[in-house]
């Protein structure tokens, strides 16, 4: 060996790692707990997420989004407390919509209890929202082929809304927040509802089939955020909602659309996001993520 060789060989695998300017492409499915915090029972709360920090704030973690020029990947967070209370989840044939919708479902009972938060389920995709019908956080689920199930759903959490609204009146509440933090103190033990969800997975075939439920969810997506009624939808393409009611929905998730002209956020750079990489998108920020897996 030369003596070049001997160097090379004593310097290699010693000192520290180069640093890695580019981290591992988001391709590999990860956990919801991967970002929360460690989980924990406790007899107030049940299993949950100890010390998150957006606690009982209708914020959750649903994914990663990668930061490229950041070298780094952050936690990306749903936040449905404000006027972007409303969700819609858009994205091709199997991108990953329903299994995105069960994470914020199980995302919120990992950081809510059931008495703050509760979701009402009309499947109409592949059957997920069914298995998670005896949650403790789920009221009930109806799938397509149930029409009165379906009907006493959109029902009950219309009538919710129309209680919630004259139960306001009648206290002089002026505000869902006012209501939330009063509640929190032990006012109201009458109330058993909290901030309630309407999930509709599967918006054409609702549409198609229950035409004549359109007006009444025309009505909670207009008056629900005032009294702590949400709706989340998931829709294979944008077009497929009235402008009117899309207008009225202001958190958008965007997993890989069937044309990628149809973005809303960003047309050249959802071209990018990968086919057949169920749960990957696009953000609002034009940064691609990776949605989490309902397991915990």
């Amino acid at each position: 060996d030369t003596v070049l060789d001997v160097i090379v060989s004593r310097l290699d695998g010693q000192g520290p790692p180069a640093h890695q300017v580019w981290l591992p492409p988001l391709d590999e499915p990860f956990s919801l707990d991967q970002v929360l915090p460690a989980l924990n029972i406790s007899p107030e709360r049940g299993l949950h997420a100890e010390g998150y920090h957006a606690q009982s704030k209708l914020i959750v973690p649903v994914g990663l989004v990668d930061k490229p020029f950041e070298q780094r990947r952050d936690v990306m967070y749903a936040d449905l407390s404000g006027s972007a209370g409303h969700a819609l989840i858009v994205g091709g044939p199997q991108s990953g919509k329903s299994t995105l919708v069960r994470t914020m479902i199980t995302s919120f009972a990992l950081t809510h209890t059931p008495a703050e938060v509760q979701f009402y389920a009309l499947d109409f995709g592949g059957g997920g929202m069914l298995a998670r019908e005896h949650r403790a956080h789920v009221g009930g689920a109806a799938s397509r082929l149930d029409q009165e199930k379906v009907r006493r759903t959109v029902a009950e959490v219309h009538g919710i809304l129309n209680a919630r609204e004259e139960f306001f009146r009648s206290k002089s509440i002026d505000s869902m927040g006012t209501f939330r933090s009063r509640r929190a103190q032990g006012h109201y033990p009458d109330q058993q509802w909290g901030d309630v969800f309407l999930i509709i997975d599967g918006w054409a075939t609702f549409k198609n089939d229950y035409e004549m439920l359109d007006p009444v969810i025309a009505d909670i997506a207009t008056r629900g955020l005032g009294f702590g009624v949400h709706l989340i939808i998931t829709a294979t393409r944008y077009t497929e909602m009235r402008p009117a009611l899309r207008d009225q929905i202001l958190s958008r998730l965007e997993l890989r659309l069937g044309d990628a002209m149809e973005s809303e956020f960003d047309r050249k750079r959802a071209e990018n996001v990968p086919m057949g990489k169920p749960g990957r998108g696009l953000s609002p920020g034009k940064l691609d993520y990776l949605a989490a897996t309902p397991r915990s």
